[in-house]
C-alpha cells in the first residue's frame, strides 16, 4: 500500500510536507529491492542539503543507493535510531523509517512531484521492464543459422 499522504520522486524517495518542515524516507517499493541493509550514511542537523545533489546512501548486499532530493534546505532532525538498527526502516519505512526533517522555502516543488497514484503507475512500469528484461532469452547462433 501506497501512502496517499505523501509526495514521491522516481528515485523512490518520499516527502511528507506539514506546514513546517518536510520528512524524507524511502519507498517500501525501494527498501524491498536494497534487500538486506547493512550500511546507512546520513548528514547531520544543521547541514544543508542540495536540489539533486546526494545527501546520504544506503547501501544492502548487493546494491548502493544514493539518496536525493528535488528541494534544497537546512536538515532539523535526523533519524539517530536507524544508526542502531536498519529494521525500522526494512519494516516500516513510511512511519517510523523516515530518514531526515528539514526547512525549506522552495515547497511549492512539492507540487510537481508524483502523487500516490502515479508513483503506483511507475513501479507498475519499473516491473514489467524488469520482468520482460528476465524473460527475453537471447538467441545464440548454432551451424550459421540463428535459433531463438
Amino acid at each position: 500500500m501506497i501512502p496517499a499522504n505523501l509526495k514521491y520522486i522516481k528515485t523512490h524517495e518520499w516527502f511528507l510536507f506539514n506546514n513546517k518542515s518536510i520528512t524524507v524516507g524511502l519507498t517500501k517499493y525501494i527498501v524491498d529491492r536494497l534487500d538486506k541493509l547493512i550500511f546507512l550514511d546520513l548528514p547531520k542537523s544543521g547541514e544543508e542539503i542540495l536540489s539533486g545533489i546526494c545527501f546520504g546512501e544506503v547501501e544492502s548486499l548487493h546494491m548502493l543507493l544514493d539518496i536525493t532530493s528535488p528541494i534544497s534546505g537546512e536538515i532539523i532532525a535526523v533519524n539517530e535510531r536507524l544508526y542502531d538498527s536498519l529494521d525500522a526502516l526494512t519494516k516500516d519505512p513510511y512511519n517510523n523509517g523516515w530518514l531526515i526533517k528539514f526547512i525549506s522555502n522552495e515547497t511549492h516543488l512539492l507540487d510537481n512531484m508524483m502523487n500516490a497514484d502515479a508513483y503506483a503507475k511507475h513501479i507498475s512500469k519499473l516491473q514489467l521492464a524488469s520482468s520482460q528484461r528476465r524473460g527475453k532469452r537471447k538467441s545464440r547462433v548454432i551451424k550459421g543459422k540463428r535459433r531463438s
